[in-house]
């Protein structure tokens, strides 16, 4: 019974871990595809970059904030440092509590940054070329961490200090619902943002950007923006990614998994709408979660290999996406603001 309830957990907190970086990951790429209109091919860029930069950043600042003397190298000998670490972080939960919002913080302000040099050279050209420039950065991070060994130690990787260690057993517990409601704030201002005046011209830009323009609205100034904050939530996300996983190796972040799956979750709940990416997220999550933990249970079952199980499902649901629902499950619904509401009902009401 015991170790029934322990796979349960695991699932559970396995579920919820990978569900909440996706559901920022896809929420991202909405605000940048589905409100601005840019082609965000490049979405592992921000994720990957702020991961390696946070997980050599968290371990080097850790060791100045609790003032810890060593000889270690924090990056090639992280064992040894953490080992340092994760003990006072785990006697102090307001002090790993503390450490933990820097991190994100930081996070966000590396995938920001990130983001705004990854569509600085080619921010005024034409969205097709815009697209083609973020494809080609998509790879650069992940050739960085590999080829500069002073940032993450290239192939072994770097640990990062356990910022949830005062929890004891529950530490993943506590780690994954802190996931959750990060991603649903992240989630709630998202809905926010495509109802202010900002997501609005985001919109508009989408729709006809010579009419945007014509408005004078600055095409460059939005699509900025849009890059700023989505990229800011994905660095979120990776450094989420990389305290989860309790390290940080190059071979975590691929563009498979962090470009082409979100395009996929929002695709098949509907462009424009967060709605629509919070149900794409849900299946493609859930189908993954699935069929890792279940799949050899089809051994036998299936006239092919199970490894290849989801690669066959995922090429399955694309197709039948592209052809029979290409809108997506949920489309996206004109949003009218209340105060229009109000008088287009009352101009009706007073013509007649």
């Amino acid at each position: 019974m015991e170790q029934i309830l322990e796979n349960i957990i695991m699932f559970v907190t396995s579920f919820i871990a990978v569900y909440s970086v996706y559901l920022i990951a896809s929420v991202s790429l909405n605000i940048q595809r589905g409100y601005a209109g840019i082609p965000q091919f490049g979405l592992v860029f921000p994720i990957a970059g702020a991961a390696y930069i946070m997980g050599n950043l968290s371990i080097n600042l850790a060791v100045r904030i609790l003032g810890i003397k060593t000889e270690l190298d924090p990056i090639y000998e992280s064992s040894g440092v953490i080992a340092l670490i994760n003990p006072i972080l785990s006697s102090n939960p307001l002090l790993s509590i503390a450490f933990f919002i820097l991190c994100l913080i930081i996070g966000a302000i590396v995938g920001a940054i990130l983001g705004l040099i990854q569509v600085g050279p080619a921010i005024r050209l034409r969205i097709d070329y815009l697209g083609l420039t973020l494809l080609a950065f998509g790879e650069i991070a992940n050739v960085i961490a590999r080829a500069y060994r002073p940032l993450i130690g290239g192939e072994y990787g770097v640990q990062v200090p356990s910022v949830f260690g005062w929890a004891g057993k529950n530490t993943i517990v506590a780690m994954t619902a802190a996931m959750l409601i990060i991603a649903l704030i992240i989630y709630a201002y998202a809905e926010y943002l495509g109802r202010t005046p900002m997501g609005r011209t985001m919109k508009a830009i989408r729709d006809n950007e010579v009419a945007a323009a014509a408005l004078g609205k600055s095409l460059v100034k939005y699509r900025a923006i849009a890059i700023v904050i989505g990229s800011a939530f994905c660095g979120i996300a990776g450094v989420l990614w990389a305290f989860f996983n309790g390290s940080v190796m190059p071979g975590q972040f691929v563009r498979f998994n962090w470009t082409f799956l979100p395009w996929l979750m929002i695709l098949l709940g509907g462009i424009g709408n967060n709605r629509g990416a919070l149900v794409g997220t849900t299946v493609f999550v859930a189908l993954d979660r699935f069929i890792t933990y279940y799949k050899h249970e089809f051994v036998g079952l299936l006239p092919f290999d199970v490894i290849w199980l989801y690669q066959i499902l995922l090429g399955a649901i694309t197709a039948f996406i592209l052809i029979y629902r290409p809108q997506g499950v949920l489309p996206e619904r004109p949003y009218i603001p209340k105060d229009v509401r109000e008088r287009v009902k009352s101009s009706i009401a007073s013509s007649s």
